[in-house]
Protein backbone atom coordinates (compact mmCIF):
# COMPACT_ATOMS: atom_id res chain seq x y z
CA UNK A 1 0.00 0.00 0.00
CA UNK A 2 2.86 2.38 0.81
CA UNK A 3 4.36 1.83 -2.63
CA UNK A 4 1.03 2.49 -4.35
CA UNK A 5 0.54 5.75 -2.45
CA UNK A 6 4.13 6.74 -3.16
CA UNK A 7 3.63 6.49 -6.91
CA UNK A 8 0.48 8.63 -6.60
CA UNK A 9 2.21 11.55 -4.91
CA UNK A 10 5.54 11.68 -6.75
CA UNK A 11 6.47 13.48 -9.96
CA UNK A 12 5.74 11.74 -13.23
CA UNK A 13 9.28 11.47 -14.63
CA UNK A 14 11.30 8.24 -14.78
CA UNK A 15 13.92 7.61 -12.09
CA UNK A 16 17.58 7.95 -12.92
CA UNK A 17 20.68 6.80 -11.06
CA UNK A 18 22.74 9.07 -8.86
CA UNK A 19 26.50 8.99 -9.14
CA UNK A 20 28.61 7.82 -6.22
CA UNK A 21 30.10 10.67 -4.20
CA UNK A 22 33.86 10.89 -4.43
CA UNK A 23 34.64 12.32 -1.01
CA UNK A 24 35.05 10.40 2.22
CA UNK A 25 34.91 11.67 5.80
CA UNK A 26 37.41 11.24 8.54
CA UNK A 27 36.81 8.15 10.65
CA UNK A 28 35.56 10.18 13.63
CA UNK A 29 32.77 11.91 11.71
CA UNK A 30 29.22 10.75 11.15
CA UNK A 31 27.92 10.58 7.57
CA UNK A 32 24.67 11.59 5.90
CA UNK A 33 23.60 11.57 2.27
CA UNK A 34 22.04 14.85 1.13
CA UNK A 35 19.87 14.87 -2.01
CA UNK A 36 19.22 18.29 -3.56
CA UNK A 37 19.14 20.11 -6.91
CA UNK A 38 21.47 23.03 -6.17
CA UNK A 39 24.04 23.04 -8.97
CA UNK A 40 24.23 26.69 -10.13
CA UNK A 41 27.06 28.88 -8.80
CA UNK A 42 24.93 30.76 -6.30
CA UNK A 43 23.29 27.55 -5.10
CA UNK A 44 26.64 25.80 -4.69
CA UNK A 45 27.92 28.75 -2.65
CA UNK A 46 24.92 28.35 -0.34
CA UNK A 47 25.28 24.56 -0.20
CA UNK A 48 28.90 24.93 0.87
CA UNK A 49 27.63 26.69 3.99
CA UNK A 50 25.53 23.60 4.75
CA UNK A 51 28.60 21.42 4.37
CA UNK A 52 30.71 23.73 6.55
CA UNK A 53 28.10 23.98 9.32
CA UNK A 54 27.66 20.21 9.51
CA UNK A 55 31.40 19.54 9.30
CA UNK A 56 31.85 21.80 12.32
CA UNK A 57 29.15 19.79 14.11
CA UNK A 58 30.90 16.49 13.33
CA UNK A 59 28.66 15.36 10.45
CA UNK A 60 30.03 14.77 6.96
CA UNK A 61 27.81 15.19 3.88
CA UNK A 62 27.87 12.65 1.09
CA UNK A 63 26.70 15.09 -1.57
CA UNK A 64 24.05 14.00 -4.10
CA UNK A 65 23.46 17.06 -6.33
CA UNK A 66 21.03 16.51 -9.19
CA UNK A 67 20.99 19.02 -12.08
CA UNK A 68 17.58 20.49 -12.88
CA UNK A 69 16.36 23.82 -11.53
CA UNK A 70 12.80 22.62 -10.95
CA UNK A 71 13.83 19.57 -8.91
CA UNK A 72 11.80 17.02 -10.91
CA UNK A 73 14.77 14.72 -11.56
CA UNK A 74 15.82 14.85 -7.91
CA UNK A 75 12.30 13.85 -6.86
CA UNK A 76 12.38 10.94 -9.31
CA UNK A 77 15.58 9.70 -7.72
CA UNK A 78 14.02 10.09 -4.28
CA UNK A 79 10.93 8.06 -5.13
CA UNK A 80 13.04 5.30 -6.68
CA UNK A 81 15.28 5.04 -3.63
CA UNK A 82 12.38 5.25 -1.19
CA UNK A 83 10.59 2.41 -2.96
CA UNK A 84 13.81 0.39 -2.84
CA UNK A 85 14.06 1.01 0.92
CA UNK A 86 17.27 3.07 0.70
CA UNK A 87 16.25 6.74 0.86
CA UNK A 88 18.91 9.40 1.40
CA UNK A 89 19.22 10.79 4.90
CA UNK A 90 18.58 14.47 4.17
CA UNK A 91 16.47 15.79 1.28
CA UNK A 92 15.57 19.23 -0.05
CA UNK A 93 11.74 19.33 -0.21
CA UNK A 94 9.08 21.92 -0.97
CA UNK A 95 5.44 22.47 -0.08
CA UNK A 96 2.76 19.75 -0.04
CA UNK A 97 5.30 17.04 -0.84
CA UNK A 98 6.46 17.33 2.78
CA UNK A 99 3.07 16.22 4.08
CA UNK A 100 2.90 13.50 1.42
CA UNK A 101 6.19 11.93 2.51
CA UNK A 102 5.24 12.31 6.17
CA UNK A 103 1.89 10.58 5.54
CA UNK A 104 3.82 7.62 4.15
CA UNK A 105 5.87 7.42 7.34
CA UNK A 106 9.25 8.36 5.90
CA UNK A 107 10.13 11.50 7.87
CA UNK A 108 11.68 12.06 11.28
CA UNK A 109 9.64 14.08 13.75
CA UNK A 110 11.48 17.19 14.91
CA UNK A 111 9.23 18.32 17.75
CA UNK A 112 11.98 18.41 20.38
CA UNK A 113 14.27 20.55 18.23
CA UNK A 114 11.31 22.72 17.24
CA UNK A 115 10.38 23.26 20.88
CA UNK A 116 13.96 24.06 21.87
CA UNK A 117 14.18 26.59 19.03
CA UNK A 118 10.70 27.98 19.71
CA UNK A 119 9.74 27.45 16.07
CA UNK A 120 6.06 28.05 16.71
CA UNK A 121 6.80 31.58 17.86
CA UNK A 122 9.81 32.44 15.70
CA UNK A 123 8.89 31.04 12.30
CA UNK A 124 7.16 33.18 9.71
CA UNK A 125 3.45 32.21 9.70
CA UNK A 126 3.67 30.80 6.15
CA UNK A 127 6.51 28.49 7.25
CA UNK A 128 4.65 26.80 10.11
CA UNK A 129 1.95 24.63 8.59
CA UNK A 130 3.89 23.53 5.52
CA UNK A 131 6.61 21.98 7.71
CA UNK A 132 4.17 20.11 9.96
CA UNK A 133 2.10 16.97 9.58
CA UNK A 134 -0.72 16.16 12.01
CA UNK A 135 0.64 18.73 14.45
CA UNK A 136 4.24 17.48 14.37
CA UNK A 137 7.19 19.23 12.76
CA UNK A 138 8.68 16.94 10.11
CA UNK A 139 10.94 19.30 8.13
CA UNK A 140 13.39 22.11 8.83
CA UNK A 141 12.24 25.48 7.44
CA UNK A 142 15.13 27.12 5.58
CA UNK A 143 14.19 29.75 2.99
CA UNK A 144 11.37 31.87 1.65
CA UNK A 145 11.89 32.70 -2.04
CA UNK A 146 10.10 35.49 -3.88
CA UNK A 147 9.10 34.35 -7.37
CA UNK A 148 7.66 37.55 -8.85
CA UNK A 149 10.92 39.36 -9.53
CA UNK A 150 11.83 41.13 -12.78
CA UNK A 151 15.62 41.32 -13.21
CA UNK A 152 16.72 44.04 -15.64
CA UNK A 153 20.03 44.87 -17.30
CA UNK A 154 19.94 48.64 -16.82
CA UNK A 155 22.61 49.34 -19.46
CA UNK A 156 20.60 47.63 -22.20
CA UNK A 157 17.50 49.71 -21.46
CA UNK A 158 19.55 52.93 -21.31
CA UNK A 159 21.19 52.11 -24.63
CA UNK A 160 17.82 52.05 -26.37
CA UNK A 161 16.20 54.83 -24.35
CA UNK A 162 13.62 52.56 -22.72
CA UNK A 163 11.96 53.14 -19.35
CA UNK A 164 11.38 50.50 -16.70
CA UNK A 165 7.92 49.03 -17.51
CA UNK A 166 5.31 49.23 -14.76
CA UNK A 167 2.46 47.31 -16.45
CA UNK A 168 2.34 44.12 -18.49
CA UNK A 169 1.31 46.05 -21.59
CA UNK A 170 4.31 48.34 -21.15
CA UNK A 171 6.54 45.30 -20.67
CA UNK A 172 5.29 43.68 -23.88
CA UNK A 173 5.82 46.96 -25.71
CA UNK A 174 9.42 47.13 -24.45
CA UNK A 175 9.97 43.53 -25.56
CA UNK A 176 8.71 44.43 -29.05
CA UNK A 177 10.92 47.54 -29.24
CA UNK A 178 13.98 45.51 -28.25
CA UNK A 179 13.19 42.86 -30.86
CA UNK A 180 13.08 45.56 -33.55
CA UNK A 181 16.60 46.56 -32.48
CA UNK A 182 17.77 42.96 -32.78
CA UNK A 183 17.97 42.44 -29.01
CA UNK A 184 16.48 39.32 -27.42
CA UNK A 185 14.32 40.73 -24.62
CA UNK A 186 13.90 37.85 -22.18
CA UNK A 187 16.25 35.28 -20.64
CA UNK A 188 13.96 32.25 -20.81
CA UNK A 189 14.77 28.60 -21.42
CA UNK A 190 12.50 25.95 -22.88
CA UNK A 191 12.15 24.06 -19.61
CA UNK A 192 8.54 23.62 -18.57
CA UNK A 193 8.99 25.15 -15.13
CA UNK A 194 10.58 28.33 -16.49
CA UNK A 195 7.70 28.96 -18.89
CA UNK A 196 5.08 28.09 -16.28
CA UNK A 197 6.70 30.53 -13.84
CA UNK A 198 6.46 33.30 -16.44
CA UNK A 199 2.73 32.56 -16.79
CA UNK A 200 2.27 32.54 -13.03
CA UNK A 201 3.86 35.98 -12.80
CA UNK A 202 1.59 37.30 -15.53
CA UNK A 203 -1.62 35.75 -14.19
CA UNK A 204 -0.94 36.90 -10.63
CA UNK A 205 0.22 40.38 -11.61
CA UNK A 206 -2.51 41.10 -14.14
CA UNK A 207 -5.42 39.49 -12.31
CA UNK A 208 -4.48 40.06 -8.67
CA UNK A 209 -4.17 37.63 -5.79
CA UNK A 210 -7.88 36.99 -5.27
CA UNK A 211 -8.43 36.18 -8.94
CA UNK A 212 -5.31 34.00 -9.05
CA UNK A 213 -6.37 32.07 -5.96
CA UNK A 214 -9.86 31.42 -7.35
CA UNK A 215 -8.88 30.72 -10.96
CA UNK A 216 -5.67 28.70 -10.71
CA UNK A 217 -5.56 27.26 -7.19
CA UNK A 218 -9.26 26.61 -6.56
CA UNK A 219 -10.10 26.23 -10.30
CA UNK A 220 -13.31 28.18 -9.75
CA UNK A 221 -15.22 27.96 -13.10
CA UNK A 222 -16.48 31.54 -12.94
CA UNK A 223 -13.01 32.99 -12.41
CA UNK A 224 -11.33 30.63 -14.85
CA UNK A 225 -13.81 31.46 -17.62
CA UNK A 226 -13.74 35.21 -16.94
CA UNK A 227 -12.58 37.90 -19.35
CA UNK A 228 -9.51 38.36 -17.15
CA UNK A 229 -8.30 34.87 -18.10
CA UNK A 230 -8.76 35.64 -21.80
CA UNK A 231 -6.87 38.93 -21.37
CA UNK A 232 -4.02 37.11 -19.62
CA UNK A 233 -3.82 34.43 -22.30
CA UNK A 234 -3.75 37.08 -25.05
CA UNK A 235 -0.73 38.71 -23.39
CA UNK A 236 0.93 35.34 -22.76
CA UNK A 237 0.53 34.53 -26.46
CA UNK A 238 1.98 37.93 -27.41
CA UNK A 239 5.03 37.30 -25.20
CA UNK A 240 5.50 33.80 -26.59
CA UNK A 241 5.48 35.06 -30.18
CA UNK A 242 8.09 37.67 -29.32
CA UNK A 243 10.51 35.43 -27.42
CA UNK A 244 10.14 31.95 -28.93
CA UNK A 245 12.40 32.59 -31.95
CA UNK A 246 15.32 33.44 -29.64
CA UNK A 247 14.79 30.67 -27.10
CA UNK A 248 17.03 27.67 -26.48
CA UNK A 249 17.24 24.79 -24.01
CA UNK A 250 19.21 26.88 -21.54
CA UNK A 251 19.11 26.47 -17.80
CA UNK A 252 17.92 29.40 -15.71
CA UNK A 253 21.46 30.17 -14.55
CA UNK A 254 22.67 30.24 -18.16
CA UNK A 255 19.90 32.78 -18.78
CA UNK A 256 21.18 34.84 -15.86
CA UNK A 257 24.65 34.86 -17.41
CA UNK A 258 23.19 36.17 -20.68
CA UNK A 259 21.42 38.87 -18.66
CA UNK A 260 24.72 39.86 -17.03
CA UNK A 261 26.45 40.01 -20.41
CA UNK A 262 23.71 42.16 -21.96
CA UNK A 263 22.63 39.42 -24.36
CA UNK A 264 19.19 39.58 -22.72
CA UNK A 265 17.49 42.61 -21.19
CA UNK A 266 15.10 40.92 -18.72
CA UNK A 267 14.75 37.77 -16.67
CA UNK A 268 11.48 37.03 -14.86
CA UNK A 269 12.34 34.52 -12.18
CA UNK A 270 12.75 33.96 -8.46
CA UNK A 271 15.40 35.39 -6.18
CA UNK A 272 17.70 32.43 -6.75
CA UNK A 273 18.80 34.78 -9.56
CA UNK A 274 20.06 37.13 -6.84
CA UNK A 275 22.18 34.32 -5.40
CA UNK A 276 23.69 33.75 -8.84
CA UNK A 277 24.41 37.46 -9.29
CA UNK A 278 26.01 37.67 -5.86
CA UNK A 279 28.20 34.67 -6.63
CA UNK A 280 29.29 36.42 -9.84
CA UNK A 281 30.07 39.61 -7.89
CA UNK A 282 27.65 41.62 -10.04
CA UNK A 283 26.57 45.04 -8.77
CA UNK A 284 22.95 44.63 -7.68
CA UNK A 285 20.69 46.54 -8.02
CA UNK A 286 22.95 49.12 -9.71
CA UNK A 287 23.92 47.08 -12.79
CA UNK A 288 21.18 44.46 -12.68
CA UNK A 289 18.04 45.96 -11.17
CA UNK A 290 15.44 44.02 -9.18
CA UNK A 291 11.83 45.09 -9.65
CA UNK A 292 8.62 43.29 -8.73
CA UNK A 293 6.95 42.08 -11.90
CA UNK A 294 4.04 44.38 -12.79
CA UNK A 295 1.15 43.90 -10.40
CA UNK A 296 -2.05 45.68 -9.37
CA UNK A 297 -0.87 45.72 -5.75
CA UNK A 298 2.33 44.99 -3.87
CA UNK A 299 2.06 41.24 -4.30
CA UNK A 300 4.35 38.40 -3.33
CA UNK A 301 4.43 34.88 -4.81
CA UNK A 302 6.51 32.54 -2.67
CA UNK A 303 7.93 29.11 -2.37
CA UNK A 304 10.06 27.70 0.43
CA UNK A 305 12.93 25.26 0.73
CA UNK A 306 12.89 22.82 3.61
CA UNK A 307 15.26 20.04 4.66
CA UNK A 308 13.64 16.75 5.65
CA UNK A 309 15.36 13.92 7.49
CA UNK A 310 14.27 10.55 6.12
CA UNK A 311 14.15 7.34 8.12
CA UNK A 312 17.14 5.83 6.38
CA UNK A 313 18.85 2.67 7.67
CA UNK A 314 22.01 4.81 7.88
CA UNK A 315 20.57 7.57 10.06
CA UNK A 316 21.15 7.41 13.81
CA UNK A 317 18.71 9.44 16.00
CA UNK A 318 21.60 11.38 17.53
CA UNK A 319 22.87 12.31 14.06
CA UNK A 320 19.40 13.48 13.08
CA UNK A 321 19.28 15.64 16.19
CA UNK A 322 22.66 17.26 15.44
CA UNK A 323 21.69 17.94 11.83
CA UNK A 324 18.31 19.47 12.66
CA UNK A 325 19.72 21.62 15.46
CA UNK A 326 22.57 22.88 13.29
CA UNK A 327 20.53 23.68 10.20
CA UNK A 328 17.69 25.37 12.09
CA UNK A 329 19.92 27.70 14.10
CA UNK A 330 19.41 31.44 13.46
CA UNK A 331 23.12 31.93 12.77
CA UNK A 332 23.14 29.31 10.02
CA UNK A 333 19.86 30.50 8.50
CA UNK A 334 21.09 34.08 8.34
CA UNK A 335 24.37 33.15 6.65
CA UNK A 336 22.69 30.73 4.25
CA UNK A 337 19.90 33.02 3.07
CA UNK A 338 22.26 35.97 2.67
CA UNK A 339 24.21 33.95 0.10
CA UNK A 340 21.21 32.20 -1.47
CA UNK A 341 19.36 35.48 -2.16
CA UNK A 342 16.33 34.40 -0.16
CA UNK A 343 14.64 35.40 3.11
CA UNK A 344 15.13 33.37 6.30
CA UNK A 345 12.08 31.35 7.32
CA UNK A 346 12.38 32.77 10.86
CA UNK A 347 10.93 36.21 11.57
CA UNK A 348 13.41 36.93 14.39
CA UNK A 349 16.40 37.16 12.00
CA UNK A 350 17.35 40.67 10.94
CA UNK A 351 18.53 41.38 7.39
CA UNK A 352 21.45 43.62 8.26
CA UNK A 353 24.18 42.98 5.72
CA UNK A 354 21.75 41.50 3.17
CA UNK A 355 21.49 42.82 -0.38
CA UNK A 356 18.97 45.63 -0.96
CA UNK A 357 16.85 43.32 -3.14
CA UNK A 358 16.37 40.93 -0.21
CA UNK A 359 15.47 43.81 2.11
CA UNK A 360 12.92 45.02 -0.45
CA UNK A 361 11.52 41.50 -0.79
CA UNK A 362 10.92 41.14 2.93
CA UNK A 363 9.23 44.54 3.13
CA UNK A 364 6.97 43.60 0.21
CA UNK A 365 6.22 40.23 1.81
CA UNK A 366 5.07 41.91 5.03
CA UNK A 367 2.89 44.35 3.06
CA UNK A 368 1.44 41.52 0.98
CA UNK A 369 0.61 39.50 4.10
CA UNK A 370 -1.41 42.45 5.43
CA UNK A 371 -3.30 43.08 2.16
CA UNK A 372 -4.09 39.50 1.12
CA UNK A 373 -1.54 39.54 -1.71
CA UNK A 374 0.74 36.82 -0.29
CA UNK A 375 0.22 33.73 -2.44
CA UNK A 376 1.97 30.32 -2.63
CA UNK A 377 3.30 29.31 -6.03
CA UNK A 378 1.43 26.70 -8.05
CA UNK A 379 4.22 25.95 -10.50
CA UNK A 380 6.95 25.79 -7.86
CA UNK A 381 5.51 23.19 -5.54
CA UNK A 382 3.74 25.24 -2.88
CA UNK A 383 -0.01 25.54 -3.57
CA UNK A 384 -1.15 22.21 -5.04
CA UNK A 385 -0.20 18.54 -5.12
CA UNK A 386 2.69 17.42 -7.37
CA UNK A 387 0.26 15.79 -9.81
CA UNK A 388 -1.82 18.96 -10.20
CA UNK A 389 1.33 21.05 -10.47
CA UNK A 390 2.69 18.88 -13.28
CA UNK A 391 -0.58 18.80 -15.17
CA UNK A 392 -1.10 22.57 -14.90
CA UNK A 393 2.45 23.37 -15.97
CA UNK A 394 2.12 20.97 -18.91
CA UNK A 395 -0.97 22.80 -20.21
CA UNK A 396 0.78 26.17 -19.81
CA UNK A 397 3.70 24.86 -21.86
CA UNK A 398 1.35 23.56 -24.57
CA UNK A 399 -0.39 26.92 -24.90
CA UNK A 400 2.95 28.75 -25.02
CA UNK A 401 4.32 26.51 -27.77
CA UNK A 402 1.17 26.03 -29.87
CA UNK A 403 -0.08 29.24 -31.50
CA UNK A 404 -3.15 27.37 -32.72
CA UNK A 405 -4.32 26.32 -29.25
CA UNK A 406 -7.44 28.30 -28.37
CA UNK A 407 -7.89 29.94 -24.96
CA UNK A 408 -11.13 28.04 -24.38
CA UNK A 409 -9.29 24.73 -24.93
CA UNK A 410 -6.64 25.73 -22.41
CA UNK A 411 -9.34 26.63 -19.88
CA UNK A 412 -11.19 23.36 -20.48
CA UNK A 413 -8.02 21.33 -20.02
CA UNK A 414 -7.32 23.03 -16.68
CA UNK A 415 -10.88 22.36 -15.51
CA UNK A 416 -10.46 18.67 -16.33
CA UNK A 417 -7.37 18.23 -14.14
CA UNK A 418 -8.27 15.96 -11.19
CA UNK A 419 -7.98 17.99 -8.00
CA UNK A 420 -7.80 15.21 -5.43
CA UNK A 421 -4.64 14.51 -3.45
Amino acid sequence: MKRFLLFCICALTLPVSASEPASSPTSSMKEIEFLHWWTAKGEVAAFNLVREALDNAGVHILDLPVPGGGGDTAMSILQARAIAGTPPDLVQLEGPSIQSWAALGFLHQLDKVAADGNWQENLLPIARDVNQYQGHYVAIPITVHRLNWMWINRKVLRTYGLAIPTTWDELIDVFARLKKQGVEPLALGKEQWQIALLFENLAFGYGGADYYQRAFINMDPEALNSQITYDILARFRAISQLVKPGMSHMRWDEGTQLLIEGERAFQISGDWVLGELLAGKVSIPDAIGCYPTPSKQTGFIYNMDSFALFDSPRTHPETAKIVSQTLSSPAFLKAFNKVKGSIPARKDITLDGFNRCSVKAKADMLTASQTGQLIPSIVDSMAVSPLVQQATSSEILRFFNDDNMKPEDFILHLQNIPRGG
